[in-house]
């Protein structure tokens, strides 16, 4: 049967994520960490002799740079993927959890109690999930047989392991958060079965603390 390998791997650090500020589609670019992050990952690839056969990104710039530091270790060009991007969260983006709850209350609560709504007025969970589904499908049919790295979001790659998991929303927090740069395999097969083999690898970043977690988008 078909399949394909991802290594999704979520971008380094930005100084919102040291703020623990919620980003979704704010371009927020990499810090000086961030940076960092990812060399440490693409040295880290590069002496483990990965076979990754093409290498995707979010069009978002901390991605993006991400992936091109990457790409420069492992010879290839990184192609740009919308469907990766971070979750559309509207009028949330650039506000902390604290000043969320304060502002937009009524749907804080209405969320957290399983209702599933836009947002701040961008995406849903099921229409974020589905963009990511569809992506990783695509490159399915375009990868068979291959490995293919995928630089996103952390909160991309808990939506998308959740639905590996075949597990509802509700139990979005059964899977790991992911820390900057953390990287996680899974291989996914054309009848939707997947097989998740690491969540969060992060062991090249032995030295260095992993901010932004409790954030995700």
């Amino acid at each position: 049967m078909a399949s394909v390998r991802l290594l999704l791997v979520r971008h380094g650090e930005t100084t919102w994520n040291q703020e623990n500020r919620w980003q979704g589609q704010a371009d927020v670019p990499l810090s000086e960490t961030g940076h960092a992050q990812a060399r440490r990952l693409a040295q880290r690839l590069l002496a483990e002799g990965r076979p990754i056969q093409a290498l995707y990104t979010s069009d978002l710039s901390r991605a993006s740079q991400t992936a091109d530091i990457l790409g420069v270790a492992l010879g290839m060009r990184p192609a740009a993927n919308i469907a990766w991007r971070e979750m559309d969260i509207g009028v949330w983006s650039g506000l902390t959890t604290d000043e969320v709850i304060a502002r937009h209350p009524v749907e804080w609560e209405r969320i957290r109690a399983g209702e599933d709504l836009p947002r701040g007025g961008g995406e849903t969970f099921a229409q974020f999930q589905s963009r990511l589904v569809r992506g990783a499908m695509r490159l399915l049919e375009q990868h068979a047989g291959e490995d293919v790295a995928v630089v996103t979001h952390g909160g991309a790659v808990r939506a998308f392991l959740l639905s590996c998991r075949k597990l509802p929303m509700s139990q979005f927090r059964a899977i790991d958060k992911i820390g900057n740069t953390g990287l996680s395999e899974v291989t996914i097969f054309a009848n939707g079965d997947a097989v998740i083999h690491s969540v969060n690898d992060t062991r090249h970043l032995t030295e260095q603390a992993l901010l932004g977690e409790a954030v995700d988008a």
